[in-house]
């Protein structure tokens, strides 16, 4: 299996996982739709306490996604002795839906509102998942429909029913007519006996909505996957998918993506991202460009397809495109770029957001210096860790095995940025590994957020170390002693809790 083939699979495992996204409540109203959101640069806080009788948990993560930077974030909070945790965030819309869970279990649907501190007890179920006991504030999602959303959600992607006759090299036209079919039975099938409230039910169909609309955007994935799965082919051969031409995509006026209620859910922004790299469509950056200007370029390609040539959709468009600068390039905004925004958006909070994760960004620009790619040790696979390690003499050394396609390894290095420049500073060095499996071009921007020591190696010095160590998946970790001894080796990311304690250690 291919690089893009496990990028997909990550993809929807991911989905499954982390897409709780969610709401807002007044004494459990019932209510028909979710207020119009408003977008909003906030702050949000969340103190909070864990009932956990035998104190497993040691640390919670909490997860969700900002619509006008597009980014995911993925915070880890230490669970205290006494079962207090906090959690502190910049947020971008009036109500944002996130989800907060320990690792390994799904998680707890909750609302963030900028400017408010919110209060919140969570117990463990009999099975050990996280439960809600008690929350201040307001919500507009009933507790039922909260429970019904993972439900649903878990319904849909577990539901594989469609036509296994289907021809498995299909054109972009073959795939859309059969992913529309298969679609609608997943959604037929996760909603069938759920109770949601009116509210509840207009939330979850949206979301399911932009997941379809993402899938037959991402034809040449969607139909590769196909192909690899399907039984009417044989083994040996080999297929790729074309470049489908732009008309493929007329299919997005039937999605009404100028609808302002999907703001609150996460695949609205992972859609614009994608919409913003289509080959088909290929929309420049926004670079030096005046906003209005780049606009205008962009609904000349996009309008007849999408069916509007106004609205918030395009604003955020825009928005998306600097944050691709941000989050891809780790470029701050230049004095133009600036002046186009102001221009543009005025002193509204789109400007504000922007201009706040801007000053993020010259934070990490300012150490990218820190960001060293190097050249794999000339020796037999056999002696390779050994020549890695021995670089960094009296050091403790964290090796990291990753992929640019790997969900879990990105979530991780997210987590771990909140203690890395304390352990950096104490004298440890982190070692990134990756092999071919993450496209060289990708692999190259992203490491451009990722501080440390970055090795590039081939297919079978990547599958001696693998098996050398025992590793079967990935993330998995190595930890070496100031002597260049092996004291820990581990798959999926323990906490940084755990880590740095066994950091700490050897320090």
């Amino acid at each position: 299996m291919n690089s893009r083939h496990q990028f997909f699979l990550v993809c929807i495992f991911s989905i499954v996982i982390s897409i709780s996204f969610f709401s807002c409540k007044k004494s459990q109203e019932v209510v028909e739709q979710l207020p119009e959101p408003q977008i909003v640069a906030g702050i949000a806080k969340i103190h909070g306490k864990l009932n956990d009788p035998k104190q497993q948990v040691t640390s919670l993560i909490l997860r969700f996604r900002n619509p006008v930077t597009a980014s995911e974030s993925i915070i880890e909070a230490p669970v205290e002795k006494d079962g207090s945790f906090y959690f502190e965030t910049p947020i971008e819309c009036s109500v944002v839906f996130g989800s907060i869970y320990f690792p390994g279990y799904r998680g707890v649907l909750f609302e963030l509102f900028p400017d408010e501190d919110k209060n919140i007890e969570l117990g463990l179920d009999y099975s050990g998942k996280l439960i809600i006991n008690n929350a201040n504030g307001n919500s507009l999602l009933t507790d039922q429909d909260k429970k019904s959303y993972e439900a649903v959600l878990g319904k849909y992607f577990d539901f594989f029913l469609g036509k296994q006759d289907y021809n498995p090299k299909m054109t972009p036209k073959e795939y859309e007519e059969y992913e529309i079919i298969r679609m609608k039975d997943r959604t037929d099938n996760a909603m069938k006996g759920a109770k949601l409230s009116d509210a509840g039910k207009k939330f979850v169909l949206n979301e399911l909505k932009l997941i379809q609309a993402r899938t037959l955007i991402h034809y040449k994935e969607g139909a590769e996957l196909l192909f690899m799965n399907s039984k009417n082919k044989e083994k040996s051969e080999n297929w790729s998918p074309p470049d489908p031409d732009i008309q493929y995509y007329s299919f997005l006026k039937s999605f009404d993506l100028n609808n302002p209620q999907y703001i609150f859910n996460s695949y609205y922004s992972k859609i614009i991202q994608s919409l913003l790299t289509t080959k088909a469509f290929d929309i420049p950056l926004i670079a030096d460009t005046p906003v209005e200007e780049w606009l205008s370029n962009v609904k000349a390609i996009l309008s007849d397809l999408v069916g509007f040539e106004k609205g918030q959709f395009y604003d955020l468009l825009a928005a998306n495109s600097y944050s691709m600068q941000f989050n891809d390039d780790v470029i701050p905004l230049s004095d133009k770029q600036k002046n186009n925004i102001k221009a543009y958006f005025g002193d509204g909070e789109i400007a504000k957001i922007l201009l706040r994760k801007n000053e993020e960004i010259i934070k990490l620009a300012g150490q990218k210096s820190a960001v060293v790619v190097n050249k794999t040790p000339d020796v037999s696979k056999e002696k390779l860790m050994d020549a890695i390690v021995s670089k960094y003499k009296n050091k403790v050394v964290l090796v990291d095995f990753w992929a640019t396609w790997c969900g879990p390894c990105l979530d991780a290095m997210t987590r771990i940025d909140a203690i890395k420049s304390r352990l950096k500073d104490k004298g440890v060095v982190f070692v990134y590994i990756t092999n071919g499996s993450s496209p060289k071009e990708l692999w190259d921007k992203k490491i451009n957020s990722i501080l440390g020591e970055h090795y590039y190696v081939n297919a079978d010095e990547w599958e001696y170390l693998m098996k050398s160590y025992g590793f079967t998946g990935i993330p998995s970790y190595l930890i070496f002693d100031k002597n260049g001894i092996l004291k820990n080796k581990f798959t999926s990311y323990p906490g940084n809790k755990e880590l740095q304690a066994m950091i700490e250690k050897l320090l």
